[in-house]
């Protein structure tokens, strides 16, 4: 399925931890905004990913996408749910809430005989082998699924065209106790997240530290809440996530993340190197020519929290306009 048949341009999947953080369903939205953009398909991870898929679900349908239960509608998966570190799952309690009975959102069923976390990992690496050099993975949640997918299929280290990432922090910050700071996604699970950044694949990472650079305000949100039912939804969430961290504004980590595909030059990147992950999740990257992985060091903020609102509102119009249709 794509945002935009005619426009050439990345083959994207999704591997989400989307119903937190309300930054996953902004990514989503800003991918179906964007036209240069062929969504293959998305997976979730961390928790209760059969929850995660069919808020997905209920977002692409206020999106007027075409789902898993239409003929030819975009795959979405439950993925991996349990950290391969054993590490256990930080759930907030509001996930999916907002968004109606979900038990009526379709997801895709696994293959017979197959659990969830491996029909997942089986069909990314099946859609990249099928389009090798051509698919871009970007991974805005812990990476339990991308590491589960390269256990059972090591080629897709080298099948994927880029893998991008958002998560660490990798700008040698200390805690009061003297160790490096870590950050959510890599510290889910660190078992996965030290596999999957040294697996070999062309990896563009994008850090907190970066992230947080990045403001969506009041106003943006005001203005994404009427551009229609996919819109409205997204704001209701950004309110509910605000109000849990008691705060009037929000970071956008993963939309931030996804225009490294979109609109490279918003963001700065470092020279390729190879990276280093302790028990605790936390990263460091280490400069080598032979390296394949390359960490943000700097963000445009202005350009790039335009560039957020302005594709995700491209996102929740689709519907609106389908609705005047």
């Amino acid at each position: 399925m794509s945002t935009d048949a005619g426009a050439p341009g990345r083959r994207v999947v999704l591997d989400t931890d989307l119903g937190t953080d309300v930054d996953d369903a902004l990514a989503l939205a800003l991918l179906l905004g964007s036209p240069e953009v062929e969504l293959l398909g998305v997976t979730t991870v961390y928790g209760d990913t059969d929850l995660r898929a069919r808020a997905t679900s209920r977002l692409l349908e206020l999106a007027g996408v075409p789902g898993p239960g239409a003929p030819g509608g975009l795959p979405v998966r439950a993925g991996a749910s349990a950290p391969l570190s054993g590490a256990e799952v930080w759930w907030a309690g509001h996930e999916g809430t907002l968004l109606g009975d979900l038990t009526t959102a379709t997801t895709t069923a696994p293959a017979p005989g197959s659990a969830a976390a491996d029909d997942a990992a089986d069909w990314l690496a099946a859609t990249a082998a099928a389009a090798p050099g051509a698919v871009d993975l970007l991974a805005i949640g812990p990476l339990t699924g991308v590491a589960t997918a390269l256990r059972r299929h090591p080629e897709l280290a080298r099948h994927l065209r880029s893998l991008v990432v958002m998560g660490g922090r990798w700008d040698g910050a200390l805690t009061a106790d003297g160790l490096l700071e870590d950050e959510h996604n890599l510290r889910s699970d660190a078992v996965a997240a030290a596999e999957v950044l040294t697996c070999g694949a062309q990896t563009l990472v994008v850090g907190l530290e970066v992230t947080q650079r990045v403001r969506l305000e009041a106003g943006d949100v005001e203005r994404i809440a009427a551009a229609g039912p996919l819109g409205a939804a997204l704001a209701a969430q950004v309110r509910q996530w605000w109000e849990f961290w008691d705060e009037p504004w929000g970071v956008p980590h993963d939309p931030v993340t996804a225009l490294v595909l979109l609109e490279p030059d918003v963001l700065q990147l470092g020279p390729p190197g190879r990276v280093e992950v302790d028990g605790r999740g936390a990263v460091v990257h280490v400069p080598d020519p032979a390296g394949t992985v390359r960490v943000a060091v700097g963000v445009d903020a202005q350009r790039a929290a335009e560039a957020v609102v302005r594709r995700v509102l491209a996102g929740c119009r689709r519907s609106a306009e389908q609705e005047r249709a």
